[in-house]
């Protein structure tokens, strides 16, 4: 897990400079304030997010409901974001799309009609790593992979016939079809299961919304903005000791096309500001400049944002100071950990988060240690009740020495008496420990995460739904915490 997140959940003084709102208490009407200044092209937004949502809107009202209130100058977003991967990529995806429903509905009731909250998917589908989007892991042994070639945006990708015969069985392979864009894919995926929910899929790459961002390519051309801004945060980060994560250029837009996505020449000056007013959605802002573009076009008040987007996000403050666009609070997202319904025996006093807050051998000794509780107790009671008097001896003169030396031999011993203590209490119960520590390694390896590796089909190959629909009944997630999902089978 990056560094900087620990820093920023901490809520490390040091990062303050970078932060416009603190997520520990969120002054939200002070954020509402400094969007409400800020104006935006809410018809044109609506319209793009209508023709964008165009197949879905007849059958689910409450998406229809709130894209059309978006018009209205109380409303806001929420959103969140990730690349569009195949059968919706990692579980974490899905993590991010679940709690920025759940924030828009806590924002609902905390506001009591006064604003209205939506939540958006960032559908990041101009980005070009294809290795990221092609595979799929169903169990921490077997990993499916698409073998068909990108060339240029992954959303633009054109599906082929490339899919492995055991992915023919997973619910949600219905939608990706040969021949239909792959961001098509994975929206109808996401749709699929968060139907209802009032979520909202937005693809930057749309001529309408690109359009709204001229004068933003237009800067960023003349001026170089971002690089120049980012160049402060980097200086302020380099002084805190951390190193930047993001690497800008003097430009920071690509030039992208159907079979391309590549950095601007310099001779090309002249073609990019007339892109910028005639053919603004052949430019595409990289990871320095996509979270100005995103806040440019959206009413936005909090991105859901993972461990690495923190990271970034954190070097981003000057570069919306500089294009004098308002940043949203950085909220870091929730976690799930899913567990099977049968759990083993724990001993009295363990929680079973703690499974996984220790190292897989600091788990053995300190199962031993909670099962032989009495064991140990009784040879540590035996050696502080035999305990030799050397401290008597330290007062004699010549003595000093030898009763150093005998309280060294007497805290070894009853070093080698714990430890044997808990090799009888591990030997007592071995086959506790062993099913517990199998549990462990079965449900999440020592140094894996399920939501960065499985896909939601490795919890519910056949109605993944069903099985979201319950998970985000049961859970409700909160900024930078682990919760546990007991899955009913």
């Amino acid at each position: 897990m990056h560094r900087r997140w620990a820093r920023y959940i901490a809520g490390d003084p040091a990062l303050v400079p970078l932060i416009p709102w603190d997520w520990r208490q969120i002054p939200w009407e002070a954020l509402i304030r400094s969007r409400e200044g800020f104006p935006i092209d809410r018809s044109s937004l609506v319209q793009a997010l209508l023709r964008q949502n165009a197949d879905f809107l007849s059958t689910d009202p409450r998406l229809r409901a709130n894209i059309l209130s978006l018009q209205s100058p109380y409303t806001f977003t929420i959103t969140t974001g990730q690349q569009p991967g195949w059968l919706t990529g990692p579980l974490y995806t899905i993590v991010k799309a679940a709690h920025a429903v759940q924030l828009a509905a806590e924002l609902e009731q905390r506001f009591g009609g006064k604003y209205h909250f939506v939540p958006v998917f960032w559908i990041a589908s101009e980005d070009h790593d294809a290795a990221e989007v092609r595979s799929i892991a169903l169990s921490w042994e077997s990993q499916l992979e698409y073998h068909g070639q990108f060339r240029g945006a992954v959303g633009r990708h054109v599906i082929e016939a490339k899919f492995p015969p055991q992915a023919q069985n997973l619910a949600l392979q219905k939608y990706w079809q040969e021949g239909k864009p792959w961001e098509k894919a994975f929206r109808e995926s996401m749709q699929a299961l968060f139907a209802g929910t009032g979520l909202v899929w937005l693809s930057p790459d749309d001529p309408q919304l690109k359009a709204l961002a001229s004068a933003l390519w237009l800067k960023e051309i003349e001026e170089s903005l971002s690089f120049h801004a980012h160049a402060v945060a980097k200086a302020y980060l380099e002084s805190i000791g951390e190193t930047p994560c993001l690497h800008p250029r003097l430009l920071n837009l690509f030039w992208l096309s159907d079979t391309e996505r590549r950095y601007p020449l310099p001779e090309e000056k002249e073609k990019l500001r007339r892109a910028a007013y005639e053919m603004s959605e052949a430019l595409s802002p990289n990871v320095l400049l996509r979270p100005v573009f995103q806040e440019y076009i959206l009413p936005n008040i909090a991105y859901v944002a993972g461990p690495g987007e923190v990271a970034y996000w954190l070097e981003l403050l000057p570069v919306f100071t500089a294009f004098g666009v308002p940043m949203p609070v950085v909220y870091p997202r929730g976690h799930i950990r899913v567990l099977p319904k049968d759990i083993p025996p724990l001993p009295s006093g363990m929680l079973l988060e703690n499974l996984w807050s220790v190292s897989q051998s600091r788990l053995r000794s300190l199962l031993a240690e909670m099962w032989g509780e009495s064991l140990l107790s009784e040879a540590m009671e035996w050696w502080q009740a035999h305990r030799p008097p050397a401290e008597a001896w330290q007062e004699k003169p010549g003595f000093q020495g030898v009763a150093r030396e005998l309280q060294r031999l007497w805290q070894k011993w009853g070093e080698k008496l714990r430890r044997a203590a808990l090799r009888e209490s591990y030997r007592q119960y071995q086959a506790r420990i062993e099913e517990v520590l199998r549990f462990r390694t079965q449900t999440e390896p020592e140094g894996k995460l399920q939501e960065r590796v499985l896909n939601i089909h490795a919890f519910a190959p056949t109605d993944p739904t069903s099985w979201l629909k319950k998970m985000m009944k049961h859970i409700q997630l909160e900024p930078a915490k682990m919760k546990l999902y007991i899955q009913d089978s």
